[in-house]
């Protein structure tokens, strides 16, 4: 009766959510049809993937030296979305909706555009770091050259918590941010 017990409890426990899990923002999601939603969460969901990890992204761009400052805290939409349409083999919500995510984001002040320039030299380095560490990129830099090398944003680790608290749990970088 015991191993009928115990899988009985490891069918039936209660999963707890991730930082990445998408859907559970602080702040109003936009007014969206269940078909529209449902594209916008799967997108979410794939972009709090990189916003988890975009303070050690901030961190390997800054480690360069040849790139410039940011406040340490980056994310690449593009490179997120490109995850999203691998894995779903090309039938997952297009960039527009990834881009109405990435646009909530910066109505919410959790996102913030970088100057043209520093995009460019940011990709220059992220360009130039593939071609020096990747030997199959060595053919030429528009072999090297992803779409998403110039869709870089900014995070205010600030506003992304109040957007999304439960951040604070996710990893050591998001624990200092809040205060922890």
């Amino acid at each position: 009766m015991s191993r009928l017990a115990d899988w009985w409890r490891r069918v039936n426990v209660a999963l707890q959510p991730g930082p990445s899990d998408p859907g559970r923002a602080a702040v109003a999601y936009p007014e969206l049809s269940r078909t529209d939603r449902a594209a916008f969460l799967r997108c979410e969901g794939y972009l709090l993937w990189e916003i988890v990890d975009s303070r050690s992204s901030g961190r390997q761009i800054a480690g360069r030296g040849d790139a410039p400052a940011t406040n340490g805290w980056v994310v690449v939409p593009g490179r997120a979305h490109s995850g999203l349409i691998e894995d779903t083999k090309g039938k997952g919500p297009g960039t527009a909706v990834m881009a109405a995510v990435v646009q909530w984001l910066v109505d919410a002040g959790a996102l913030r555009p970088l100057t043209a320039s520093v995009r460019a030299a940011i990709a220059e380095s992220t360009v130039a770091e593939r071609l020096r560490d990747l030997p199959e990129y060595h053919r030429s830099e528009d072999d090297a050259r992803r779409a998403w090398d110039d869709d870089l944003w900014e995070v205010d680790p600030r506003r992304m918590l109040v957007v999304y608290p439960h951040l604070a749990a996710a990893n050591a970088d998001w624990r200092r941010a809040a205060g922890c």
